[in-house]
């Protein structure tokens, strides 16, 4: 029996809504990872699923490894007997990677393809400069002065929030507007370089998992029988692809539950867009998404919370 003992009826809400789309609303200090724990040993102890049904997604790798490490103690304390590597749970990149190793015959898990990180990313681009630079228009948009450094930093943004966006590259090759052609050559000319490196980014590893999700039913329908429930930690920092790849793998099912700060999104530099929390529920009939909100603050001070409270109440 997992112990909800010492959770408030917020998040007791929240753990106990196991079926269905689940919106957890929650700022810091209000116990959201502690709630995801608890959700996950919930699902395993009271529910009986199966943890290979389980994925649990977040953004870094200290996070996840945090996440990791609670469900690991909690599993101790109520006596829950699994192996916790049986659950897909890691960052988004992770998760992806292992999808597509279990699932694409192209990625195998043999080690041929070298994983970039984002500096490696920036690094590839700089010292291969020469490819981009013959581009028609590419010195106007991509000045000199910039500096060798700069410019590959400004290649990889446009590469990545193109591929992650989904966009369609070849259309892009036949627009009509000059720069929309040097943007599709920037990513074509950057996947050539991927290829004759033998490396995978972590934008590829996810558009990647996307259409392998997208032109393969067989692939799509044996994850989704596998896959019953999952959670997103930190949703309002999420992406196009990563959206897209979230709502694929629910299926007729629809056990998602996204956990966000709608007031907070520390990725949009990158491509995350606070979109995705705040239309999460229109993806799904009219009151058919459970909402909650975690509104108990055990972080700060309450006097901090209530000079905020009153300072917000004057704002209004």
């Amino acid at each position: 029996m997992v112990d909800l003992n010492n959770v408030n009826d917020d998040q007791k809400q929240a753990i106990i809504a196991t079926e269905g789309p689940v919106l957890i609303i929650a700022g810091p200090g209000t116990g959201k990872t502690f709630t995801l724990v608890k959700r996950i040993s919930y699902l395993i102890s009271e529910i009986g699923v199966n943890p290979r049904e389980i994925m649990v997604v977040t953004f870094t790798e200290k996070a996840a490894k945090e996440l990791l490490t609670r469900i690991s103690n909690d599993f101790i304390e109520n006596g829950i007997n699994i192996n916790i590597n049986e659950m897909y749970i890691g960052t988004f990149h992770s998760v992806c990677l292992r999808l597509l190793k279990e699932n694409a015959p192209n990625h195998d898990g043999n080690g041929r393809d070298r994983m970039l990180d984002a500096f490696e990313q920036t690094y590839l681009v700089c010292k291969n400069l020469e490819n981009f630079n013959r581009l028609h228009g590419f010195a106007e948009q991509f000045p000199n002065r910039m500096g060798d450094w700069n410019q590959a930093l400004e290649i990889c943004r446009y590469v990545n929030q193109l591929r992650e966006e989904l966009v369609d590259i070849d259309a892009m090759l036949n627009d009509a507007d000059e720069d929309m052609r040097l943007l599709a050559k920037l990513v074509c000319r950057y996947n050539e370089l991927l290829d004759h490196e033998g490396a995978i980014d972590f934008s590829a590893i996810q558009t990647d998992t996307f259409r392998m999700l997208e032109e393969n039913e067989e692939i799509l329908k044996r994850l989704r029988d596998t896959i019953s429930y999952i959670m997103v930690d930190e949703y309002q920092d999420t992406n196009y692809v990563q959206e897209q790849i979230v709502l694929k793998l629910m299926g007729d099912k629809k056990n998602v539950c996204v956990v966000g700060d709608d007031d907070q999104g520390m990725y949009r530099f990158r491509g995350a867009t606070i979109r995705n929390i705040l239309e999460f529920p229109t993806h799904f009939a009219e009151g058919e998404c459970k909402i909650v909100h975690l509104n108990n603050n055990y972080r700060s001070e309450p006097g901090i919370i209530d000079f905020y409270n009153k300072w917000m109440e004057r704002k209004v």
